[in-house]
């Protein structure tokens, strides 16, 4: 969440050998989202994939937000044992000021950030890596996880994209034709992401998986925005974190970020926490 997943999605949508659903979250695993429409279901989800196809995937974020949603990688196990799985993680303080400050666009959060952040669990476990990694560690062998940075695909997409490819199996000479492309940088917010998260939430109750889209969603956005009078929303500052509770976040994510940096090796030092 927060991360770039929606980026990751488009390019491994992208790649001719691998194929990625039209709605990129279907959340299958997860007991209170779509758990209970059963396997043909989400089997359903990749009837499109043809023969040519290597890699079969989703990009549901949810998969990692324990303790909120519990038992998510048991139920993978129980069904997909061999998967291999791709953990995009940024610098966890910038991901929970930006998922703050989409709240508060959204009209979801109100409270001060220096109280929001602490008082809500969601902003510093989602941010938590570890302690959703080992989750997956138990049910996973080490070799199923490729754990990448938001930071490396932004800075050095062409070789991480290449990693990916290689972790997946799939061509990694053949980079997709958007690899030049940023989708959703934070700060960049079209007329969904100002839609309240209970709005968007009850859509995807409401219709059927197959008119969820993009292009469904893009439409309903427009009509909304003619409902606001034509106007699109305005570019709004982002929201700036006091220092001190970015201090305070620091010290609250150190064991957290020392347990996944012995993980991963040097690879995440560019974080600025000890």
């Amino acid at each position: 969440m927060k991360g770039g997943t929606t980026a990751l999605y488009r390019y491994l949508q992208s790649h001719p050998e691998v194929f990625m659903p039209a709605v990129k979250a279907p959340e299958f695993f997860v007991a209170e989202s779509n758990w209970h429409r059963g396997l043909e279901w989400y089997r359903r989800q990749f009837a499109r994939a043809d023969e040519n196809m290597i890699a079969v995937g989703e990009a549901s974020n949810a998969y990692t937000k324990y303790p909120q949603f519990q038992g998510v990688p048991a139920r993978i196990a129980s069904h997909i044992p061999d998967v291999r799985m791709i953990y995009l993680v940024r610098d966890p303080i910038e991901r929970i000021r930006s998922h703050y400050q989409t709240r508060v666009w959204q009209g979801d959060e109100r409270a001060p950030i220096g109280t929001a952040v602490f008082d809500d669990p969601r902003y510093v476990n989602y941010s938590s890596y570890w302690l959703q990694l080992e989750q997956y560690l138990t049910w996973f062998a080490p070799e199923q996880i490729l754990v990448i940075t938001t930071e490396a695909l932004r800075g050095s997409r062409e070789v991480t994209l290449r990693r990916v490819f290689e972790f997946l199996g799939v061509n990694a000479g053949s980079l997709p034709d958007n690899a030049d492309r940023e989708f959703y940088v934070s700060g960049d917010h079209s007329s969904s992401s100002l839609v309240p998260l209970r709005v968007r939430k009850a859509l995807k109750r409401h219709l059927p998986a197959a008119k969820r889209a993009k292009e469904l969603e893009n439409h309903v956005f427009r009509v909304i925005d003619s409902l606001r009078g034509g106007k699109a929303a305005q570019p709004r500052p982002p929201i700036v974190m006091p220092e001190s509770v970015r201090v305070r976040l620091a010290a609250t994510l150190e064991d957290d970020v020392r347990r996944l940096r012995a993980f991963l090796g040097p690879e995440l030092d560019g974080w600025g926490i000890a």
